[in-house]
C-alpha cells in the first residue's frame, strides 16, 4: 500500500493526469508532506502553493531552493538517485506505467532519462522540465 502511495505521488507531482481531470485530496495531501518533509530536511522556506507550483510548471520553481526540493522529493519516490540527481529510468518508466500505457511510459523515460546539470538539484530540475516539455506523450 505504502508502494501504490509513492506512485500516484509520483505521477501527482510530475502532473501526469492520464484519464483523471482532478486530484484527490488524498494525492494532494500526500503530496503536501512529502514536499513539507524535503523542506524541513533541507531547512528551507517554500511557497505554500509549492505543489501547485510544481504541476503547473511555474517559471518562479528555477531557483536553487525550489531545485533542491524537487530533487528531495524526485529521490524520495525514487526517479532520480539522492546522492547524484541521475534519473533511475528503470523506476521511471515502471512508476509512469501505473495507469499510464507502458510504450508511453517507456517513450517518456527514453526522452528524459538523461536530465542534465551541474548539480543533482540542477538535474532534477532538469527532469521537471523534461516532463513538462514532453507530457504530450500522455494525452
Amino acid at each position: 500500500m505504502q508502494n501504490l502511495r509513492f506512485v500516484s505521488v509520483a505521477v501527482l507531482l510530475l502532473g501526469i493526469t492520464s484519464s483523471m481531470a482532478f486530484f484527490t485530496a488524498e494525492q494532494q495531501e500526500i503530496a503536501k508532506n512529502l514536499a513539507d518533509a524535503c523542506q524541513k530536511e533541507l531547512g528551507v522556506e517554500l511557497p505554500a502553493d509549492f505543489v501547485t507550483k510544481m504541476r503547473l510548471a511555474d517559471p518562479s520553481l528555477d531557483n536553487e531552493v525550489s531545485k533542491c526540493a524537487l530533487q528531495c522529493i524526485f529521490a524520495k519516490v525514487g526517479f532520480t538517485d539522492a546522492e547524484t540527481g541521475v534519473v533511475n529510468r528503470t523506476v521511471l518508466a515502471q512508476k509512469l506505467s501505473k495507469g499510464n500505457p507502458v510504450e508511453k511510459a517507456e517513450q517518456f523515460a527514453d526522452l528524459c532519462a538523461n536530465n542534465e546539470g551541474e548539480s543533482k538539484c540542477d538535474k532534477a530540475f532538469s527532469l521537471h522540465q523534461c516532463y513538462h516539455k514532453n507530457k504530450s506523450i500522455f494525452n
